[in-house]
Protein backbone atom coordinates (compact mmCIF):
# COMPACT_ATOMS: atom_id res chain seq x y z
CA UNK A 1 0.00 0.00 0.00
CA UNK A 2 2.76 2.41 1.18
CA UNK A 3 4.72 1.62 -2.25
CA UNK A 4 1.67 1.79 -4.34
CA UNK A 5 1.29 5.67 -2.75
CA UNK A 6 4.82 6.41 -3.55
CA UNK A 7 4.23 5.59 -7.14
CA UNK A 8 1.33 7.95 -7.42
CA UNK A 9 3.07 10.61 -5.64
CA UNK A 10 6.12 10.62 -8.18
CA UNK A 11 3.55 10.36 -10.99
CA UNK A 12 1.79 13.44 -9.79
CA UNK A 13 5.66 14.94 -8.80
CA UNK A 14 6.70 14.82 -12.75
CA UNK A 15 3.27 16.36 -13.64
CA UNK A 16 3.62 19.29 -11.59
CA UNK A 17 7.03 19.25 -12.90
CA UNK A 18 6.48 19.40 -16.14
CA UNK A 19 3.11 21.52 -15.43
CA UNK A 20 6.06 24.46 -13.94
CA UNK A 21 8.34 23.94 -17.05
CA UNK A 22 5.45 24.69 -19.43
CA UNK A 23 5.09 27.68 -17.33
CA UNK A 24 8.23 29.09 -17.14
CA UNK A 25 8.38 28.29 -20.85
CA UNK A 26 5.11 30.48 -21.68
CA UNK A 27 6.27 33.43 -19.95
CA UNK A 28 10.02 33.35 -21.74
CA UNK A 29 7.87 33.47 -24.65
CA UNK A 30 5.48 36.12 -23.56
CA UNK A 31 8.21 38.33 -22.63
CA UNK A 32 10.15 37.55 -25.43
CA UNK A 33 7.53 38.32 -27.94
CA UNK A 34 6.89 42.26 -26.17
CA UNK A 35 10.52 43.16 -26.91
CA UNK A 36 10.28 46.19 -29.44
CA UNK A 37 10.60 45.49 -33.06
CA UNK A 38 12.89 48.47 -34.74
CA UNK A 39 11.66 49.81 -37.86
CA UNK A 40 14.18 51.92 -39.91
CA UNK A 41 12.37 54.50 -41.79
CA UNK A 42 14.01 56.10 -45.01
CA UNK A 43 12.89 60.05 -45.13
CA UNK A 44 15.05 61.81 -47.69
CA UNK A 45 17.34 64.97 -46.95
CA UNK A 46 18.18 65.69 -42.87
CA UNK A 47 16.30 68.59 -41.87
CA UNK A 48 13.29 68.91 -44.61
CA UNK A 49 9.67 68.61 -43.42
CA UNK A 50 9.50 64.70 -44.18
CA UNK A 51 12.58 64.70 -41.62
CA UNK A 52 10.83 66.71 -39.21
CA UNK A 53 7.18 65.08 -39.21
CA UNK A 54 8.56 61.55 -39.09
CA UNK A 55 10.99 62.76 -36.10
CA UNK A 56 8.22 63.58 -34.12
CA UNK A 57 5.90 60.18 -34.97
CA UNK A 58 9.46 58.35 -33.83
CA UNK A 59 9.27 60.29 -30.83
CA UNK A 60 5.26 59.83 -30.29
CA UNK A 61 5.91 55.87 -31.23
CA UNK A 62 8.60 55.28 -28.74
CA UNK A 63 5.97 56.87 -25.72
CA UNK A 64 2.92 55.02 -27.08
CA UNK A 65 3.99 52.19 -27.74
CA UNK A 66 5.35 49.17 -25.99
CA UNK A 67 6.25 46.69 -29.16
CA UNK A 68 7.33 48.81 -31.54
CA UNK A 69 10.07 51.62 -32.50
CA UNK A 70 11.49 53.80 -35.50
CA UNK A 71 14.88 54.62 -36.58
CA UNK A 72 15.59 57.30 -39.60
CA UNK A 73 17.65 56.97 -42.23
CA UNK A 74 18.46 59.99 -44.44
CA UNK A 75 18.62 59.51 -48.05
CA UNK A 76 19.07 61.93 -51.43
CA UNK A 77 15.32 61.55 -52.03
CA UNK A 78 12.26 59.69 -53.17
CA UNK A 79 14.08 57.31 -55.78
CA UNK A 80 16.71 56.10 -53.38
CA UNK A 81 13.69 55.56 -50.59
CA UNK A 82 11.79 53.53 -53.11
CA UNK A 83 15.00 51.57 -54.10
CA UNK A 84 16.23 51.23 -50.32
CA UNK A 85 12.55 49.48 -49.14
CA UNK A 86 12.16 47.54 -52.22
CA UNK A 87 15.66 46.13 -51.67
CA UNK A 88 14.79 45.57 -48.25
CA UNK A 89 17.19 47.44 -47.03
CA UNK A 90 14.86 49.55 -45.04
CA UNK A 91 11.57 48.51 -43.69
CA UNK A 92 9.24 51.98 -44.40
CA UNK A 93 9.92 55.00 -46.50
CA UNK A 94 8.53 58.36 -47.42
CA UNK A 95 7.89 58.50 -51.33
CA UNK A 96 6.62 60.85 -54.05
CA UNK A 97 3.70 59.36 -55.83
CA UNK A 98 4.69 59.76 -58.83
CA UNK A 99 7.59 57.68 -58.41
CA UNK A 100 7.46 54.03 -59.76
CA UNK A 101 7.85 51.70 -57.19
CA UNK A 102 8.55 48.03 -57.34
CA UNK A 103 5.67 45.01 -57.02
CA UNK A 104 6.57 44.48 -53.38
CA UNK A 105 6.06 48.03 -52.08
CA UNK A 106 2.51 48.24 -50.08
CA UNK A 107 1.42 51.58 -49.06
CA UNK A 108 0.76 52.59 -45.52
CA UNK A 109 -0.13 56.32 -45.84
CA UNK A 110 -0.55 59.29 -46.97
CA UNK A 111 1.70 61.36 -45.18
CA UNK A 112 1.86 64.64 -46.87
CA UNK A 113 1.86 66.71 -50.01
CA UNK A 114 4.81 68.55 -52.16
CA UNK A 115 3.84 71.36 -54.35
CA UNK A 116 5.94 72.67 -57.68
CA UNK A 117 7.41 75.87 -56.85
CA UNK A 118 8.42 78.58 -59.84
CA UNK A 119 10.60 81.17 -58.09
CA UNK A 120 11.64 84.15 -59.79
CA UNK A 121 12.86 87.85 -58.76
CA UNK A 122 10.05 90.79 -59.40
CA UNK A 123 12.80 92.66 -61.62
CA UNK A 124 12.93 89.66 -64.31
CA UNK A 125 9.70 90.21 -66.06
CA UNK A 126 8.40 86.41 -65.40
CA UNK A 127 4.93 86.36 -65.08
CA UNK A 128 4.08 83.59 -66.66
CA UNK A 129 5.70 80.22 -67.97
CA UNK A 130 6.62 81.67 -71.40
CA UNK A 131 8.15 84.58 -70.24
CA UNK A 132 11.34 81.62 -69.27
CA UNK A 133 11.72 82.00 -73.03
CA UNK A 134 15.42 83.90 -73.14
CA UNK A 135 15.59 83.32 -69.07
CA UNK A 136 18.06 81.36 -67.24
CA UNK A 137 16.34 78.72 -65.13
CA UNK A 138 17.41 76.46 -62.49
CA UNK A 139 16.24 72.80 -61.71
CA UNK A 140 17.17 70.09 -59.27
CA UNK A 141 19.33 67.31 -60.56
CA UNK A 142 18.05 65.25 -63.44
CA UNK A 143 15.68 62.07 -62.48
CA UNK A 144 14.27 63.79 -59.21
CA UNK A 145 10.56 65.12 -59.49
CA UNK A 146 10.98 68.74 -59.40
CA UNK A 147 13.02 67.82 -63.03
CA UNK A 148 10.93 65.84 -64.45
CA UNK A 149 7.49 67.79 -63.81
CA UNK A 150 8.95 70.68 -65.14
CA UNK A 151 9.60 69.09 -68.31
CA UNK A 152 6.24 67.86 -68.69
CA UNK A 153 5.18 71.59 -67.76
CA UNK A 154 7.30 72.54 -70.76
CA UNK A 155 5.91 69.75 -72.71
CA UNK A 156 1.95 71.28 -71.73
CA UNK A 157 2.84 73.91 -72.93
CA UNK A 158 5.18 73.97 -75.57
CA UNK A 159 7.49 76.22 -74.58
CA UNK A 160 10.42 75.92 -76.81
CA UNK A 161 13.35 75.00 -74.68
CA UNK A 162 16.38 75.75 -77.01
CA UNK A 163 15.32 79.53 -75.88
CA UNK A 164 16.02 78.64 -71.99
CA UNK A 165 19.16 78.36 -70.58
CA UNK A 166 18.73 75.78 -68.36
CA UNK A 167 20.68 74.04 -65.58
CA UNK A 168 20.78 71.29 -62.95
CA UNK A 169 21.96 71.34 -59.50
CA UNK A 170 20.61 70.37 -55.40
CA UNK A 171 17.74 73.10 -55.12
CA UNK A 172 20.11 74.52 -51.75
CA UNK A 173 23.07 75.76 -54.83
CA UNK A 174 20.38 76.75 -56.86
CA UNK A 175 18.56 79.39 -54.28
CA UNK A 176 22.23 80.70 -53.81
CA UNK A 177 22.68 80.89 -57.81
CA UNK A 178 19.63 83.02 -57.38
CA UNK A 179 20.53 85.33 -54.81
CA UNK A 180 23.49 85.96 -56.44
CA UNK A 181 22.01 86.99 -59.78
CA UNK A 182 23.54 83.88 -62.23
CA UNK A 183 20.06 82.84 -62.79
CA UNK A 184 16.73 84.54 -63.44
CA UNK A 185 14.30 81.62 -61.75
CA UNK A 186 14.54 78.40 -59.95
CA UNK A 187 12.11 75.12 -60.01
CA UNK A 188 11.35 72.75 -57.24
CA UNK A 189 9.02 70.61 -56.02
CA UNK A 190 9.17 71.06 -52.11
CA UNK A 191 6.74 71.01 -49.18
CA UNK A 192 5.07 74.35 -48.39
CA UNK A 193 6.82 76.35 -45.73
CA UNK A 194 9.90 73.47 -45.65
CA UNK A 195 12.37 74.83 -42.69
CA UNK A 196 15.17 75.09 -45.65
CA UNK A 197 13.08 77.03 -47.92
CA UNK A 198 12.24 79.15 -45.00
CA UNK A 199 15.74 80.44 -44.55
CA UNK A 200 16.68 80.79 -47.93
CA UNK A 201 13.72 83.09 -49.00
CA UNK A 202 14.59 84.79 -45.83
CA UNK A 203 18.16 85.48 -47.03
CA UNK A 204 16.76 86.23 -50.39
CA UNK A 205 14.52 88.85 -49.14
CA UNK A 206 16.87 90.89 -47.53
CA UNK A 207 18.07 92.10 -51.12
CA UNK A 208 16.12 95.04 -52.58
CA UNK A 209 14.26 92.89 -55.45
CA UNK A 210 11.01 91.24 -53.87
CA UNK A 211 10.27 87.78 -54.84
CA UNK A 212 7.61 86.09 -57.17
CA UNK A 213 6.04 83.28 -57.56
CA UNK A 214 5.21 82.25 -60.91
CA UNK A 215 1.68 80.57 -61.32
CA UNK A 216 1.11 76.93 -62.89
CA UNK A 217 -2.17 76.64 -65.10
CA UNK A 218 -4.20 74.14 -66.27
CA UNK A 219 -3.04 71.61 -63.30
CA UNK A 220 -6.21 69.40 -64.22
CA UNK A 221 -5.06 69.18 -67.82
CA UNK A 222 -1.64 68.05 -66.91
CA UNK A 223 -3.24 65.62 -64.74
CA UNK A 224 -4.54 63.53 -67.68
CA UNK A 225 -1.16 62.87 -68.70
CA UNK A 226 0.47 62.94 -65.20
CA UNK A 227 -2.84 61.16 -63.19
CA UNK A 228 -0.32 61.53 -59.67
CA UNK A 229 -0.69 65.27 -60.11
CA UNK A 230 -2.91 67.15 -57.51
CA UNK A 231 -4.26 70.70 -58.05
CA UNK A 232 -3.40 72.95 -55.62
CA UNK A 233 -2.73 76.66 -54.46
CA UNK A 234 0.07 78.14 -52.63
CA UNK A 235 -1.68 80.45 -49.89
CA UNK A 236 -0.99 84.18 -49.95
CA UNK A 237 1.33 84.37 -47.53
CA UNK A 238 2.35 81.27 -46.94
CA UNK A 239 6.11 81.68 -46.50
CA UNK A 240 6.03 85.48 -45.07
CA UNK A 241 2.63 87.57 -43.86
CA UNK A 242 4.29 91.42 -44.19
CA UNK A 243 5.05 91.80 -47.24
CA UNK A 244 3.14 88.64 -48.40
CA UNK A 245 5.33 85.90 -49.91
CA UNK A 246 3.40 84.79 -52.22
CA UNK A 247 1.33 88.48 -52.95
CA UNK A 248 -1.03 86.53 -53.64
CA UNK A 249 -2.69 82.92 -53.94
CA UNK A 250 -1.03 81.25 -56.75
CA UNK A 251 -2.11 78.04 -58.47
CA UNK A 252 0.15 75.11 -58.98
CA UNK A 253 0.16 71.34 -59.05
CA UNK A 254 1.40 69.35 -56.05
CA UNK A 255 2.36 65.43 -55.55
CA UNK A 256 1.10 63.29 -52.80
CA UNK A 257 3.88 61.71 -50.36
CA UNK A 258 3.00 58.14 -49.17
CA UNK A 259 4.66 55.94 -46.20
CA UNK A 260 5.40 52.71 -48.26
CA UNK A 261 6.60 49.62 -46.76
CA UNK A 262 7.73 46.44 -47.47
CA UNK A 263 5.82 43.41 -48.03
CA UNK A 264 7.71 41.52 -45.68
CA UNK A 265 7.69 44.07 -42.78
CA UNK A 266 5.34 42.38 -39.78
CA UNK A 267 1.75 42.78 -40.40
CA UNK A 268 1.45 43.46 -36.61
CA UNK A 269 4.25 46.14 -36.54
CA UNK A 270 2.87 47.66 -39.71
CA UNK A 271 -1.08 47.72 -38.18
CA UNK A 272 0.53 49.44 -34.86
CA UNK A 273 2.39 51.71 -36.41
CA UNK A 274 -0.96 52.51 -38.32
CA UNK A 275 -2.84 53.01 -35.25
CA UNK A 276 -1.16 55.76 -33.86
CA UNK A 277 -0.46 58.14 -36.90
CA UNK A 278 -4.65 57.91 -37.28
CA UNK A 279 -5.58 57.59 -33.04
CA UNK A 280 -3.25 60.30 -32.13
CA UNK A 281 -2.70 62.52 -35.35
CA UNK A 282 -4.54 65.37 -32.87
CA UNK A 283 -1.16 64.47 -30.63
CA UNK A 284 1.07 64.22 -33.39
CA UNK A 285 -0.38 67.98 -34.67
CA UNK A 286 0.39 69.93 -31.72
CA UNK A 287 3.84 68.78 -32.34
CA UNK A 288 4.29 69.64 -36.00
CA UNK A 289 1.26 70.84 -38.34
CA UNK A 290 2.55 68.92 -41.21
CA UNK A 291 0.45 65.74 -39.25
CA UNK A 292 -2.64 67.35 -40.62
CA UNK A 293 -1.83 65.87 -43.97
CA UNK A 294 -1.74 62.30 -42.82
CA UNK A 295 -4.86 60.41 -44.52
CA UNK A 296 -5.19 57.06 -45.84
CA UNK A 297 -3.76 56.06 -49.37
CA UNK A 298 -5.82 56.91 -52.27
CA UNK A 299 -8.25 54.55 -53.64
CA UNK A 300 -8.99 56.47 -57.23
CA UNK A 301 -6.06 56.68 -59.79
CA UNK A 302 -2.81 54.70 -59.65
CA UNK A 303 -2.26 53.50 -56.03
CA UNK A 304 -0.05 51.28 -54.27
CA UNK A 305 -1.57 47.99 -52.91
CA UNK A 306 -2.09 48.88 -48.90
CA UNK A 307 0.08 46.35 -46.58
CA UNK A 308 -1.84 44.12 -45.11
CA UNK A 309 -1.23 45.57 -41.47
CA UNK A 310 -2.60 48.96 -42.66
CA UNK A 311 -5.60 47.19 -43.98
CA UNK A 312 -6.37 45.40 -40.84
CA UNK A 313 -6.18 49.09 -39.31
CA UNK A 314 -8.31 50.54 -41.68
CA UNK A 315 -10.89 47.75 -42.31
CA UNK A 316 -10.92 47.51 -38.31
CA UNK A 317 -10.12 44.15 -38.54
CA UNK A 318 -9.89 42.53 -34.93
CA UNK A 319 -8.31 39.18 -34.59
CA UNK A 320 -10.14 36.34 -32.47
CA UNK A 321 -9.84 36.99 -29.39
CA UNK A 322 -8.14 33.71 -28.51
CA UNK A 323 -5.31 34.67 -31.07
CA UNK A 324 -4.95 38.41 -30.06
CA UNK A 325 -4.56 37.21 -25.77
CA UNK A 326 -3.30 33.77 -27.00
CA UNK A 327 0.29 33.89 -24.63
CA UNK A 328 -2.01 35.61 -21.56
CA UNK A 329 -3.85 32.37 -22.20
CA UNK A 330 -1.84 30.34 -22.50
CA UNK A 331 0.09 31.49 -19.28
CA UNK A 332 -2.60 31.05 -17.72
CA UNK A 333 -3.41 27.92 -18.22
CA UNK A 334 -0.03 26.99 -16.93
CA UNK A 335 -1.11 28.48 -13.99
CA UNK A 336 -3.99 26.91 -13.41
CA UNK A 337 -2.12 23.58 -13.93
CA UNK A 338 0.39 24.04 -11.40
CA UNK A 339 -2.00 25.29 -9.13
CA UNK A 340 -4.18 22.25 -9.77
CA UNK A 341 -1.04 19.93 -9.62
CA UNK A 342 -0.44 21.67 -6.17
CA UNK A 343 -3.91 20.57 -4.70
CA UNK A 344 -3.36 17.32 -5.73
CA UNK A 345 -0.22 16.79 -4.36
CA UNK A 346 -1.38 18.13 -1.16
CA UNK A 347 -4.32 16.18 -1.09
CA UNK A 348 -2.25 13.06 -1.97
CA UNK A 349 -0.15 13.24 1.27
CA UNK A 350 -3.11 14.11 3.75
CA UNK A 351 -5.32 10.89 1.60
CA UNK A 352 -1.39 8.73 2.33
CA UNK A 353 -0.81 10.10 6.05
CA UNK A 354 -4.52 8.92 6.91
CA UNK A 355 -3.43 5.50 5.19
CA UNK A 356 -0.56 5.14 7.38
CA UNK A 357 -2.57 6.20 10.69
CA UNK A 358 -5.30 3.50 9.79
CA UNK A 359 -2.59 1.09 9.38
CA UNK A 360 -0.82 1.79 12.82
CA UNK A 361 -4.20 1.54 14.11
CA UNK A 362 -5.06 -1.70 12.44
CA UNK A 363 -1.33 -2.94 13.79
CA UNK A 364 -2.29 -2.30 17.42
CA UNK A 365 -5.64 -3.93 17.27
CA UNK A 366 -4.22 -6.98 15.83
CA UNK A 367 -1.52 -6.87 18.34
CA UNK A 368 -3.69 -6.61 21.12
CA UNK A 369 -6.31 -9.27 19.62
CA UNK A 370 -3.20 -11.54 19.53
CA UNK A 371 -3.02 -10.98 23.39
CA UNK A 372 -6.55 -11.17 24.21
CA UNK A 373 -6.42 -14.66 22.59
CA UNK A 374 -3.42 -15.51 24.51
CA UNK A 375 -4.92 -14.28 27.42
Amino acid sequence: MVRRSAVVVGVYAVIALIAVAGAVASGWYAIRDTQPVTLSVAVGGQGGNIDQLMGEVRDLVASQSKTLRLSLVHTDGSATNARLVAENKVALASVQADILTAPSVRAVASIAREHFQLLTRSSSGIRTLRDLMGKRLALPPEGTSGNQNFYALAQHHDLPLSRITISAGPVNDNFAALERGEVDAIAFVRALRDPATIEAMRRLQKQDDNIAFVPVEQASAIRLVKPYVIEAMISQGTYQGYPPVPEQDTPTLAIGINLVAGERVPTDAIEELTRILFEEQLRLAFRTPLAAGISRPPVSGPSLTVHPGAKAYYDGAKPFLLVRYRDEITFLISMITVAYSGFMMLRLQIRNRRKIRVSAYNDKLIEIAARAQEA
